[in-house]
């Protein structure tokens, strides 16, 4: 009888192990939160869950035009069309992709807007998968692109921004952003 308890104990013990090991190496990403704003594949997460900064952002869509040189490559490309969140004000732009559900990660990029020209840093803190990140000087040109990964610190480029476009790792490639591309807002 004592036998059956301590093995229910020691594999308690170690479930309890891996979770802690789990959120110390990947952020936190096996937490009790996600859990609880996780959905079924193919269906949206109940956006009353969703942080109130986060609700709060309008949408938009961001046209992606190819640099000439990339142009020249793919003849006859047009430019594509992404929809994304709009954080225009103080409180969106601190919310970020941070306490949101993976899933929503993957499917909706931010348009971070500054009204001047600014250098800014980024941080990964509370977000549960890795970014693609996208400075966009003044004329709207993609200076760089940047991947970040959950926990990480630091991020950013030693010149003025007037926008950045963070999206699900990957993304970026997959739109063809990169230094050179002009990414315009449209509303």
């Amino acid at each position: 009888m004592k036998r059956w308890i301590a093995r229910i104990i020691a594999g308690l013990a170690l479930a309890g192990a891996i979770l802690l090991g789990d959120a110390w190496l990947f952020g936190g990403t096996a937490d009790s939160a996600d859990a609880g704003n996780a959905t079924e594949p193919g269906t949206a997460p109940d956006p009353t869950a969703l942080p109130p900064a986060w609700q709060s952002m309008t949408t938009g869509e961001v046209v992606i035009t190819p640099s000439a040189a990339d142009d020249a490559e793919t003849t006859g490309s047009s430019p594509r069309r992404l929809a994304v969140r709009i954080a225009d004000e103080p409180d969106e732009r601190a919310q970020g992709m941070q306490d949101l559900p993976a899933a929503v990660i993957a499917d909706q990029p931010i348009w971070f807007a500054f009204t001047q020209p600014r250098r800014v840093g980024w941080h990964m803190q509370n977000v549960r998968r890795a970014l693609d990140i996208a400075y966009i000087n003044a004329d709207g040109v993609v200076i760089d692109v940047e991947r970040m990964t959950p926990g990480g610190t630091g991020y950013g480029i030693d010149a003025p921004i007037a926008a950045a476009l963070e999206l699900a790792a990957g993304a970026a490639e997959r739109h063809g952003i990169r230094p050179g591309t002009r990414l315009t807002l449209t509303d």
